[in-house]
C-alpha cells in the first residue's frame, strides 16, 4: 500500500531507495470507518494523512448547516493543513464518507523527513500547489459557473467523486440544494 505514496513522490521529485525506507518507515497504515473524523474544529490537526482508498469530505459549520467544502479521494493528501502547519486551531472538520485506508505521518514524523530526505521540501511544496489550485478552482467556479456546470465539470474531471459522494454533501459542495442537484442528474440522464 505504502508504494502507491511511493509512486506519487517520484513523479515529482528524485529519491534515493534508502529515502524511500524513510518514508515508508515514517507512514503509518490506518483504516477509519465511515463517518469517523480525522479532525475535529477547534482542535489541532496532528497529522497528515494520504488516501490509499475511500473519500473524505471538509466543513464547517455556518448557521447550524454543514457547508461542505472539499471533497478528496484516492492520491490526495489531507489535513487542516493550516492547522498542521501552523500549530494551530482547525477551523473545518475533516470527516470519512466512506470507509478509509489511509497512510498517516505525525508532525513531529514530518519535520524530520526534512532533514532525512533530500527533495522532501520540494514535493511538500508541489502538494501545497496543488491544495491551492484546488481551492482557487472551486471559488471560480462557483463565482462563474452554473450549477448544472459546476456538477457536470466535476464529473468529467473527478468522476468518482461525483457518483460516490451522498446528494447533500455533494449538492454543499456544488453551492446548490440537494432537489436541484437530484434534477440536474435526471436532466443529464434524459
Amino acid at each position: 500500500m505504502k508504494t502507491i505514496l511511493i509512486d506519487i513522490i517520484k513523479e515529482k521529485v528524485d529519491i534515493s531507495d534508502n529515502e524511500i525506507e524513510i518514508l515508508t518507515s515514517n507512514f503509518q497504515i490506518i483504516t477509519k470507518q465511515k463517518n469517523e473524523y480525522l479532525v475535529i474544529e477547534g482542535s489541532k490537526s496532528l497529522y497528515l494523512y494520504f488516501i490509499i482508498d475511500g473519500f473524505v469530505r471538509y466543513f464547517h459549520i455556518d448557521d447550524g448547516n454543514e457547508i461542505t467544502t472539499q471533497i478528496s479521494t484516492t492520491k490526495d493528501f489531507v489535513t487542516s493543513f493550516e492547522s498542521f502547519l501552523n500549530n494551530s486551531f482547525s477551523k473545518e472538520n475533516i470527516q470519512c464518507t466512506s470507509d478509509c485506508t489511509l497512510l498517516r505521518i505525525s508532525k513531529d514524523e514530518y519535520q524530520n523527513l526534512y532533514r532525512e530526505v533530500s527533495n522532501w521540501s520540494i514535493f511538500c511544496k508541489s502538494v501545497y500547489e496543488d491544495q491551492i489550485r484546488k481551492i482557487s478552482e472551486r471559488a471560480n467556479s462557483l463565482q462563474k459557473l452554473s450549477a448544472s456546470q459546476r456538477y457536470l465539470k466535476l464529473l468529467n474531471n473527478q468522476p468518482k467523486i461525483a457518483l460516490n459522494t451522498a446528494v447533500k454533501h455533494l449538492a454543499s459542495y456544488l453551492g446548490i440544494k440537494p432537489q436541484s442537484l437530484s434534477r440536474i442528474r435526471k436532466e443529464i440522464i434524459k
